[in-house]
């Protein structure tokens, strides 16, 4: 992360905000890099937004196979049940 950051020196952001910047994109490298705009991070680029419909919908569709089970639902929510 450090590394992108070195990249983009030119972005005056400060540092409350480029934790909340890696928060939202998840440090992924290639997602940052659209959240460029004009020399500064827009958090409200197609992208960001995209991810977002995607989560809501899969969220939906869980929701609906699961038909309002609430142990199934935890199956898919809940990361610590999936550990190998």
């Amino acid at each position: 992360m450090n590394q992108w950051w070195e990249r983009h020196r030119d972005i005056a952001i400060r540092p409350h905000e480029k934790s909340m910047v890696e928060d939202t994109t998840g440090c992924i490298p290639l997602l940052l890099d659209k959240c460029v705009v004009n020399g500064k991070i827009d958090l409200n680029v197609a992208e960001l937004y995209e991810i977002y419909e995607n989560a809501v919908a899969f969220v939906y569709d869980v929701r609906s196979r699961t038909k309002g089970d609430d142990d199934k639902w935890m199956w898919y929510a809940r990361s610590d049940l999936f550990v190998a």
